[in-house]
C-alpha cells in the first residue's frame, strides 16, 4: 500500500522525481501551444525539496499524412524537452521514410521494444527497444512500446510491411526480459512509455516485476488521480505499480510525482492532470506554427454551437453532423459517411479560421464518391452500432449525412431511412436488404479502403469520383458559402441518430 502525497508529509531519504507526461495530442497544433506554456509552468516551478524533472511522451503526438502538421508535432516534442517518446499508430500515417525524416535530427528517443524492423529501413537505428536516463545523479530505465493494433489502425499497412509487432503475450515477456537487463546495470526505478492502450497496460502491470510506472496511451483514458484497483496495480513481485493517462486530443496534460525508497520502490505518488483549456497560446510556438503552416485564413463566423457528446464515438455528434453535411454537398452526393473518430475538436461561437478547421478534421485521407449497396450501407451502420457494446466503443458509430438511423443501448440496428435532398424518406430494409439497390456515397479513402474494420466500405474498386479536396476544404467552403449568404451558422444535432433503450 502507497500513501499520496500530502504538504504534510514527512519525507524520508527518497529519490523525487516528477514527470511531466503527454499522450495522444494527435497533431492539435493550437493546443500544443498552450501545452507549450504548460511545461514551461513545470520547468519554472520549483519544489521544496530535490525532485529530478522528467519530460516524456507516449505516442500520437503526429497524425495524418500531411506532413506540415507533423513537421510542428515532431518539433514540438523538442522544444518542450521531451527526452523520450513511444511511437504510436499515427506517427505511422504517413510511410515510414516521412516519419524517419520527421525525426532524424530530433534530439529525443524514439521507443519501441515490441517491433522488429528490417535492418535496411533507417527507422531500425533511429527506434530503440530502451535506454538509461541519468539525471541529477539518478538513473532511469525508459522502455517504449508500439500499438500491438498498429497494422489494424494504419490507413496504409503497406507502408510499414518491414515492421512486424509482436502480438503482447510475447511483449510482456521481452519487457521482463528487458527489465532484468536494466537492473543488471544497477537500475531499479523503471518507466514504460506505452501506446498498447489501458487494457493491455493493466496486464503489464500485473504480469511482470520491476515496472515502477506505465505511462499509458492509444485508448484515450482520462485517467485523474491515484486509484487502488484502478491504476494503481501491484506487479509480481507485490511493488506497486502506477498507470497514468491524460485522455486525447491534447485536452489535458498529466504531471505524475513520485517518491521511491532506496530500492526504487514507489512509497508516496500523486497524479495531477491538467485541462489545456485554461493556458494561453504561447507566441513562441504560434509563431513557428504559422511558419510551417501559413498564416490562418479567416473562414466565417459561427453563431451558436452545442458541446460534443460526453462519447464522440457512441452518439450524434452535432460537430460532425455540419462535417458530413459539407461533405455530401460538395461531392454531390446522396449520402455522406464519416467515422465518428474522424473528429479531433469541435466548433466554437465567434470567428472560425481555416486552422480551427483543420482542427476539427485533421486527416488527409483524400475524399470520394462510390455506389454502395443498401447491404453495404446497412452491414456498415450494423458494424458501428456494436461499438455500443465494445471496448472503448471502439471503432464507433458511423456519422452521418443524408440517412437518418436509430439503434439501441445493446448495440442493435433497429431502423434507418434515407434522406433525399427535399427531406423525403425512403426506409431502407435492415433485414433483407439488397445488393442491386444503390447509391451515391461520399466517404474518405481510408473508409473506402476497408480500415478500422469497416471492411465492407470497400470500395476503391468502383470509385466514380475523387476529390483534390479533404473534408477541412469542404468544410470552409460551405462555412465561406453560408457567410456570403448571410445564412447564420449553427452547429447543433437534429436527431438523425437516435439511440434508444
Amino acid at each position: 500500500m502507497i500513501n499520496p502525497i500530502s504538504a504534510n508529509s514527512i519525507a524520508p531519504k527518497t529519490t523525487k522525481t516528477s514527470i511531466f507526461y503527454v499522450n495522444d495530442l494527435h497533431g492539435q497544433t493550437m493546443k500544443m501551444e498552450k501545452v507549450y506554456n504548460m511545461s514551461k509552468a513545470f520547468d519554472q516551478f520549483v519544489p521544496s525539496e530535490k525532485t529530478t524533472k522528467l519530460k516524456l511522451s507516449s505516442g500520437d503526438i503526429m497524425l495524418g499524412e500531411s506532413s506540415k502538421p507533423n513537421v510542428i508535432a515532431s518539433k514540438f516534442l523538442e522544444m518542450i524537452g521531451v527526452t523520450a517518446t513511444a511511437v504510436g499508430n499515427h506517427e505511422c500515417d504517413g510511410d515510414s521514410k516521412q516519419l524517419y525524416d520527421l525525426t532524424k535530427d530530433k534530439n529525443y528517443k524514439m521507443l519501441g521494444l515490441n517491433v522488429k524492423i528490417d535492418e535496411k529501413n533507417p527507422l531500425s537505428k533511429r527506434i530503440e527497444k530502451s535506454y538509461i536516463q541519468e539525471k541529477d545523479g539518478e538513473r532511469y530505465g525508459i522502455i517504449g512500446l508500439l500499438p500491438p493494433d498498429l497494422f489494424t489502425r494504419v490507413a496504409k499497412p503497406d507502408n510499414y510491411k518491414d515492421f512486424k509487432v509482436d502480438d503482447f503475450d510475447k511483449t510482456i515477456k521481452d519487457v521482463q526480459e528487458e527489465v532484468n537487463k536494466l537492473q543488471e546495470q544497477g537500475v531499479n526505478k523503471v518507466i514504460v512509455i506505452s501506446h498498447a492502450g489501458n487494457a493491455n497496460e493493466k496486464r503489464l502491470a500485473q504480469e511482470t516485476s520491476g515496472i515502477d510506472v506505465i505511462l499509458g496511451g492509444h485508448s484515450h483514458e482520462l485517467i485523474k488521480d491515484v486509484k487502488e484497483g484502478e491504476n494503481l496495480l501491484y506487479g509480481k513481485d507485490g511493488n506497486p505499480v502506477v498507470i497514468t493517462q491524460a485522455g486525447k486530443d491534447a485536452d489535458n496534460i498529466g504531471v505524475l510525482n513520485l517518491e521511491f525508497d532506496e530500492n526504487g520502490v514507489i512509497t508516496k505518488v500523486q497524479n495531477n492532470v491538467t485541462p489545456t483549456k485554461g493556458f494561453r497560446r504561447n507566441l513562441i510556438m504560434k509563431y513557428f506554427s504559422e511558419k510551417v503552416l501559413g498564416k490562418p485564413e479567416m473562414v466565417g463566423t459561427v453563431k451558436a454551437a452545442e458541446p460534443e457528446p460526453a462519447n464522440r464515438l457512441g452518439a450524434e455528434n452535432p460537430h460532425a453532423d455540419f462535417v458530413a453535411d459539407a461533405m455530401k454537398e460538395a461531392t454531390g452526393a446522396e449520402i455522406a459517411i464519416l467515422g465518428s473518430a474522424n473528429l479531433r475538436n469541435t466548433f466554437e461561437a465567434g470567428a472560425i479560421t481555416s486552422r480551427d478547421v483543420s482542427s476539427i478534421v485533421p486527416f488527409k485521407n483524400g475524399m470520394v464518391v462510390a455506389p454502395l449497396s443498401e447491404k453495404t450501407l446497412v452491414d456498415a451502420l450494423k458494424f458501428g452500432a456494436h461499438s455500443l457494446v465494445s471496448a472503448g466503443t471502439k471503432p464507433g458509430i458511423l456519422q452521418v449525412s443524408g440517412l437518418n438511423y436509430k439503434m439501441n443501448k445493446a448495440g442493435e440496428l433497429l431502423s434507418a431511412d434515407f434522406v433525399d435532398k427535399n427531406g423525403n424518406k425512403q426506409a431502407l430494409d435492415i433485414n433483407n436488404p439488397k445488393e442491386d439497390k444503390t447509391f451515391k456515397v461520399a466517404l474518405d479513402t481510408y473508409y473506402a479502403n476497408g480500415r478500422d474494420g469497416f471492411s465492407m466500405l470497400s470500395c476503391m474498386d468502383k470509385v466514380e469520383q475523387t476529390f483534390e479536396d479533404d473534408k477541412d476544404k469542404m468544410v470552409m467552403a460551405k462555412l465561406k458559402r453560408m457567410t456570403q449568404a448571410g445564412q447564420p451558422i449553427e452547429v447543433k444535432a437534429d436527431n438523425r441518430i437516435q439511440i434508444v433503450d
